[in-house]
């Protein structure tokens, strides 16, 4: 099959001089509709490299769903606020969980809780599970435990929503309220991360308990870079009194979404069909189990034509994906890494 080629030459990382590129004329509409749309400006000679990488990025989005309309895929992309991003930018640009750091974190006070159950197989099928009447589903959204889907921008603050998200949700199921709380005030304050260049969660729930708590997004605003930590005491909403990892296989993390509430995750997004993901069940098995790079807000888990999911928040707006939402392959040997790295606020 010759599509791999296709893609390698479709969205590599480099940018095109404009004499090797003709455009095509009966995209000019569409072109000037989609800067309008996402509000881009550029000089005149970015615009020929960004016209281009678009415009490939379009025969991308065609071809990969004319193979679904053929059954080779479980989901759809389409062109959205990164379609003038080759996949290399799109990946420094918004992917900022840093794996490698997470993993050398040594701080005393990270309290890490290992799966106690047993390690199943990965293909496990649940059905047992679900004759003797327990949830084939779940959605944390109907009960009151998630935001609307925040947008991080153009800065690497993935780890924070992530970890802001996971607050929110376990603040309400403790305290009753569903509160929008400061992804900036985690940003500007957290001195182990690197604001818009990357983080980790860990970190940004080591960051609220030392400061006593967050303020309110209302009271601190996202601005989408770092600044100087301008925390208020007197506004604080929220407060963890501590944080806990979960390692262990796709059947745990089931329980523990379904026991607990939304998690913080993080998964491979690094395929361009992660970067125009549009709907169904992403399963690309290209995808690593492995090496993560952005951190998102899993709530839930389900089911669509058969196919098992998992239901995630991500924090690039709601027009990516499924108006901001991924449904992420279930039980398919830890399709993107799932499990990878998972962690959780006390209250």
């Amino acid at each position: 099959m010759k599509f791999p080629l296709f893609l390698g030459f479709v969205l590599g990382s480099f940018l095109v001089v404009a004499s090797d590129y003709i455009f095509n004329s009966t995209l000019d509409e569409e072109w000037e509709n989609w800067k309008v749309k996402f509000n881009k400006q550029y000089s005149q000679d970015e615009e020929t490299n960004r016209r281009t990488i678009w415009e490939n990025a379009l025969k991308f989005i065609e071809q990969h769903n004319r193979e679904y309309a053929m059954g080779k895929h479980t989901y759809t992309v389409a062109m959205n606020q990164f379609g003038d991003l080759t996949n290399d930018e799109f990946n420094r640009l918004m992917n900022g969980f840093l794996m490698n750091e997470a993993d050398n974190s040594t701080e005393e006070e990270d309290d890490e809780e290992f799966d106690d159950e047993e390690e199943d197989d990965e293909e496990f099928d649940d059905e047992e599970e679900d004759d003797v009447g327990r949830q084939r589903s779940i959605d944390w959204r109907k009960f009151g435990l998630v935001t609307p889907v925040k947008n991080q921008a153009n800065c690497g603050s993935c780890w924070a929503f992530s970890a802001v998200g996971a607050l929110e949700g376990q603040w309400k199921k403790s305290k009753g309220q569903l509160i929008s709380m400061s992804e900036q005030n985690v940003l500007d304050c957290d001195k182990r991360s690197y604001g818009c260049q990357g983080g980790f969660m860990c970190s940004a729930f080591s960051t609220i308990r030392k400061l006593g708590g967050i303020n309110s997004e209302q009271t601190y605003p996202y601005t989408a870079m770092k600044g100087d930590c301008r925390f208020r005491r007197d506004k604080v909403v929220a407060f963890l009194s501590e944080y806990k990892f979960f390692k262990g296989s796709e059947r745990g993390l089931k329980r523990r979404v379904k026991r607990i509430g939304p998690l913080s995750v993080a998964t491979d997004a690094s395929r361009p069909t992660f970067q125009y993901y549009h709907g169904g069940v992403y399963d690309d098995r290209q995808c690593s189990s492995r090496n993560v790079n952005h951190a998102m807000l899993l709530i839930g888990y389900g089911r669509e034509r058969g196919r098992k999911y998992w239901l995630i928040k991500n924090s690039w707006g709601t027009k990516w994906g499924d108006r901001g939402y991924l449904k992420l392959a279930r039980n398919r040997r830890n399709r993107c890494g799932i499990t990878r790295y998972v962690v959780y606020p006390l209250v």
